[in-house]
């Protein structure tokens, strides 16, 4: 009776987790896996819809041959003028790889097509996958379904060539390098100064956090108008002489304004994660250090900083991992192609020139390199306390 009670019990606990379960194995575990799979093809989600598309091959055709076909008596007025590899790739709109290509060379029933035309059986919408079984002798199947084509490691391989991956991987390393220690130091000295028994103390911690929780998009608009030639920041220095400059159209100012705006956005963030091992440290330990004279600097750097030391690794940590997949910023404020990230030549990839076999071996670099970084900041972190 015991045991069975326990079975219910646990079978109810995994009914009332089976939401979260389900939606982390959808959202996150079969993308890994998808994408790790795909990083190995010419996987084109363009391509994918593409035999989905309904059609009218009447229209096709008409447009083809540039006649109407109430116009055509018979095939031989319109034999000639048909090139069944334009009609099949510039009409219909049929991406084809060499294997599809060499399947329609030779079993495309192309008599059957001109004749049904000319009786006006094509006048209908269909799918490109059906027309195709419906005019190929043989070799339908490979229209039916889109099968990316396997390339084995041709996705990695091209990025030792690929100039803007070698940009995109420097300038995320940069941007992480330069943000992750300044947003750390800062985000404890947000914490220790809202730590204190001054006045207006709620005032202060809420003025910083505010900005860790607004939208990505409605502060890169605030920044935008901070930046741009007749903004704010500009105007407060023409004060002083300066010309205009364009911090986020110069190469050379862009990916630094983007990182203050970033530190001041993520600093708030962790200076609540700060703030709640501040309050976990025992008064003892700091009026003991007085009553041995120690200095305000001396007891931050020998006590405050070592006894943080949790809330730090998880800083850096939750640090690395949003600025090496930075992307809404870059994506909202930076045009210029020497200021992406890898994250954005990610999405450019997947989403814009539909390479998204190619992205998700980026993608599977990204992983590897953040999962690198945190297991050697674990590793070394720990040793060091």
């Amino acid at each position: 009776m015991k045991v069975q009670w326990k079975t219910k019990e646990a079978l109810i606990g995994y009914l009332f987790a089976s939401p979260i379960i389900l939606s982390i194995i959808i959202f996150t575990i079969y993308p890994i896996f998808a994408a790790f799979y795909y990083s190995f093809t010419d996987y084109n989600p363009l391509n994918a819809r593409n035999l989905e598309v309904l059609f009218n091959p009447q229209e096709t055709l008409e447009f083809h041959l540039g006649m109407f076909q109430n116009e055509i008596k018979n095939i031989n007025e319109i034999k000639n003028n048909f090139d069944l590899m334009t009609y099949i790739k510039s009409d219909v709109g049929i991406n084809l790889d060499e294997k599809k290509e060499e399947i329609i060379k030779k079993y495309f029933n192309t008599n059957k097509l001109l004749n049904d035309f000319i009786s006006g059986k094509l006048n209908k919408e269909m799918k490109i996958s059906q027309f195709m079984s419906i005019y190929l002798d043989k070799g339908a199947s490979s229209f039916k379904k889109y099968i990316p084509n396997f390339l084995g490691f041709e996705n990695f391989k091209r990025m030792f060539k690929d100039q803007y991956f070698k940009i995109s991987l420097f300038n995320a390393f940069f941007y992480s390098i330069i943000v992750v220690p300044v947003q750390t130091l800062l985000a404890i000295v947000l914490a220790v100064a809202a730590n204190s028994k001054i006045k207006g103390v709620k005032f202060f911690k809420a003025t910083f956090f505010i900005p860790s929780i607004t939208s990505s998009a409605a502060i890169s608009m605030i920044f935008w108008m901070l930046y741009s030639r007749p903004g704010i920041l500009n105007r407060f220095l023409s004060l002083f002489g300066f010309q205009p400059i364009a911090w986020l159209e110069n190469p050379n100012t862009a990916l630094p304004a983007i990182m203050v705006m970033n530190i001041w956005t993520t600093a708030g963030y962790f200076m609540i994660t700060f703030l709640a091992g501040l309050q976990d440290i025992p008064v003892s330990i700091y009026e003991a250090a007085r009553i041995d004279g120690a200095s305000s600097s001396k007891i931050f750097w020998k006590i405050t900083i070592p006894m943080l030391r949790p809330q730090i690794l998880f800083v850096m940590i939750m640090g690395t991992i949003g600025t090496m997949q930075v992307f809404d910023q870059i994506y909202f404020l930076i045009k210029n192609m020497r200021n992406i990230t890898i994250s954005y030549y990610i999405y450019k990839n997947a989403f814009e020139y539909g390479n998204m076999g190619y992205a998700s071996a980026l993608a599977l670099i990204l992983f590897s390199i953040i999962l690198t970084i945190t297991f050697l900041q674990r590793k070394f972190i720990r040793e060091e306390y």
